[in-house]
């Protein structure tokens, strides 16, 4: 009985953290996170094959991105998106392979927001290079489909 009570006692001060315990336990968020986390990596895909007319449809029409260079609309986005890739390409830039790294996602009913970084791995004339960039994506789900409203990526230096 006194085991009994210590275990009960133990459980009761242990938060869901401390015992490894998902967050988010409801199925139809973990089934929206596994959306969002497939339409980010779908998004980057896109990217790489200069699929504009993919990514158009996830953004949104008020979209917004933040960089270094300033805050973009979705037409000087997708504009940028691909003057980028076009120039790898010509410069003989390749990717071999991406993938997401520590992804976060947190909803708020139509609203969620998403965190990761993506581990890219590209042939430059040749040599094999890689980079890390770490997103911030704001999305909101409007008349049942996710769209991308805003963006923020920044390059990581290790």
């Amino acid at each position: 009985m006194r085991l009994l009570l210590l275990c009960v006692l133990f459980l009761s001060s242990c938060s869901d953290h401390d015992l490894n315990i998902p967050q988010n336990s409801n199925n139809s968020d973990s089934e929206e996170e596994n959306e969002l986390l497939s339409l980010e990596r779908k998004w980057l895909e896109a990217e790489f094959a200069l699929d504009t007319g993919y990514i158009s449809a996830l953004i949104d029409s008020t979209f917004i991105s933040i960089s270094a260079n300033g805050v973009s609309n979705k037409q000087d986005e997708l504009k940028g998106m691909y003057n980028n890739i076009s120039a790898m390409r010509r410069d003989s830039v390749f990717l071999d392979s991406l993938k997401l790294e520590d992804p976060l996602v947190n909803v708020y009913g139509n609203t969620a927001v998403v965190t990761f970084i993506v581990h890219t791995y590209k042939r430059e004339k040749g040599k094999l290079t890689e980079k890390k960039t770490r997103f911030y994506d704001v999305w909101v789900k409007r008349n049942g489909a996710w769209k991308a409203v805003s963006a923020q990526g920044t390059p990581l230096t290790e």
